[in-house]
């Protein structure tokens, strides 16, 4: 009786440890599709993750050492299952949509119809410390002056970035184009582009975003990590200021 016991518990564990066996095999034979330095940021991160879950002692603690110790796993054998099932490949450059890795900057370009005049969209976005209104990543916009601002920016891990910048094209109801300046490694520079549609008491809003974070790869790495993904920051973006526009501001 007793080996007929322990024969049904050898059978329970390998009925366990088969599609274990199986996940790990198909991980294995999965190609690289991490880039480098976001290999050692996930290696870095998840080796503090698995230190500060192993001290807490406690079921939330291992939680916590487990999760690190998949973005360790991740880090080491340069595999993400995440990226395989979406079609993304950061270590040959094949990145999310709206994002360019072949020269390490970072494009958006989203647009969106809204039921206001040219003009009123013109109006409310000259005035630049509207922006942190539907830019949700932006903490302030302090103007200088006519033609300069200086932006405070939200980043991962509860820090600011400051810059300063300045509107370098304006074309009345049409367009407003801006850049960062004073901020050494900050490169930046992103235009509305304001188009009538029908009778003119409706806009269709564009934004073209292009920049790249301080730090180079290693900051672009650690923004994946904890951020959204700009192509879909401002999409909602957008549509919060579709929002707030068509409510009457």
């Amino acid at each position: 009786m007793e080996n007929k016991e322990m024969a049904m518990d050898d059978v329970a564990a390998t009925g366990f440890l088969n599609p274990a066996r199986e996940v790990l095999a198909r991980f294995g034979k999965m190609k690289i599709n991490v880039a480098e330095a976001e290999r050692w940021g996930s290696t870095v991160v998840g080796g503090g993750l698995v230190l500060y879950g192993l001290k807490r002692r406690s079921w939330t603690g291992l939680l916590i050492a487990l999760a690190g110790g998949g973005l360790m796993l991740r880090g080491i054998m340069g595999r993400s299952v995440f990226y395989r099932m979406i079609g993304i490949n950061t270590a040959t450059g094949q990145g999310l949509p709206g994002q360019d890795l072949s020269n390490g900057l970072i494009r958006v370009d989203k647009s969106l119809a809204i039921a206001r005049s040219p003009e009123d969209m013109f109006r409310f976005l000259r005035a630049v410390e509207n922006l942190p209104r539907f830019f949700g990543h932006l903490r302030s916009v302090r103007v200088v002056d006519g033609h300069r601002s200086v932006w405070t920016a939200k980043m991962p891990a509860g820090l600011e970035l400051e810059w300063e910048a300045e509107i370098w094209e304006e074309r009345e109801n049409r367009k407003i184009a801006w850049r960062a300046s004073g901020v050494a490694g900050l490169r930046s520079e992103g235009s509305l582009i304001l188009d009538p549609l029908g009778d003119g008491t409706r806009t269709q809003v564009g934004v073209h975003l292009e920049y790249d974070l301080p730090a180079g790869k290693v900051g672009r790495t650690f923004a994946r990590l904890f951020g959204k993904h700009p192509d879909r920051l401002i999409d909602e973006e957008l549509h919060r200021l579709k929002s707030l526009m068509e409510a009457g501001a």
